[in-house]
């Protein structure tokens, strides 16, 4: 069993030597940027990020103020890229990040246009809005309405993507070309649609002789532990 220091020392080595990366990550590694994570925000009362805030108006306009505060966040100074982010802007910049598949809602990408090109936004975004009456009407096939209902771009609990095909259709690229790299960084993999795109990353790269690798301060739960060639616990930026 490689110990903490041979981890570190492998995983470094394989940031260097990858040609063909794939990261996914959550709140993790953002946290350094200053972004709460959703557990931190639920736990707090704020929102509950649930698609039935939308019945009760005292829990929309919450989740309206959560959002525009992270909005806030992104455009402040205090908001800067951490040295994993520029470690995965690098590795764009050098042809050799495949995909970065994100649960984050926070665009600290933006800031990094070889990095953003890359990011694939599970669950939305802060810094724009969707309509959301005509969204449904369009996936119906329905005429365009004059006036809809703004929202923000954020995906609640229980709601699908609204681009859920084109996703779909880059991940399964991403998976043809095949990754000799796969990280998993700063994700609980408790949301079943982030946990389906790890495991058939983690199992295609394997396939073809790659390495998958979890860097997280948390383990893995023991159902994900198999999926993983090394389990770094720590702070994603030191391996930067």
């Amino acid at each position: 069993i490689p110990t903490p220091a041979d981890t570190f020392i492998r995983v470094k080595e394989l940031l260097r030597s990858s040609r063909k990366v794939v990261v996914i990550s959550g709140a993790g590694i953002s946290a350094n940027a200053g972004f709460p994570t959703f557990q931190q925000i639920r736990k707090s009362k704020q929102t509950s990020f649930d698609r039935s805030l939308y019945s009760s108006s005292v829990e929309a306009t919450q989740f309206h103020s959560t959002v525009c505060s992270m909005f806030a966040h992104t455009k402040s100074d205090s908001c800067q890229p951490t040295p994993f982010h520029k470690t995965m802007a690098t590795l764009a910049h050098e042809h050799r990040l495949l995909l970065h598949i994100t649960q984050n809602i926070d665009c600290v990408e933006q800031r990094l246009p070889d990095l953003d090109a890359k990011t694939i936004r599970l669950h939305g975004r802060v810094d724009q809005m969707r309509c959301q009456k005509n969204q449904a009407r369009a996936s119906q096939g329905k005429r365009i309405l004059s006036l809809g209902r703004l929202r923000p771009d954020v995906l609640l609990y229980g709601e699908p993507h609204p681009d859920d095909t084109g996703i779909l259709q880059t991940i399964q690229s991403g998976l043809e070309t095949g990754p000799d790299l796969v990280l998993v960084v700063g994700t609980t993999l408790k949301v079943p649609g982030s946990l389906s795109i790890a495991t058939n990353f983690c199992r295609a790269t394997q396939s073809r002789g790659g390495v998958a690798v979890w860097i997280s301060k948390e383990a893995p739960l023991l159902r994900v532990r198999h999926l993983f060639d090394y389990v770094f616990r720590g702070d994603c930026d030191d391996l930067a």
